[in-house]
């Protein structure tokens, strides 16, 4: 199991102050959430677009790029 998957485990664990979700289930919910979100969508690719020729290298190799683009999908209006 990697990191992330963990990481978001325990985020779906914690928001489950009822205890319906063991935390092989926040595992395996956090595993399908995360390989559903590898294709970025519209919003996504409009950030990569404006970032695609981006000047600060470091911005874009240390995840800045993919955080602001996990943040468009969020903000996303279905």
């Amino acid at each position: 199991m990697t990191d992330m998957i963990e990481r978001v485990a325990q985020a779906i664990f914690a928001k489950d102050p009822e205890g319906i979700f063991t935390i092989h289930h926040a595992r395996v919910y956090a595993k399908t959430a995360i390989e559903a979100m590898r294709e970025p969508n519209e919003s996504m690719r409009r950030k990569l677009w404006l970032y695609g020729s981006h000047p600060d290298k470091e911005f874009v190799m240390d995840g800045g790029m993919w955080r602001e683009m996990i943040d468009a999908a969020l903000e996303e209006k279905s």
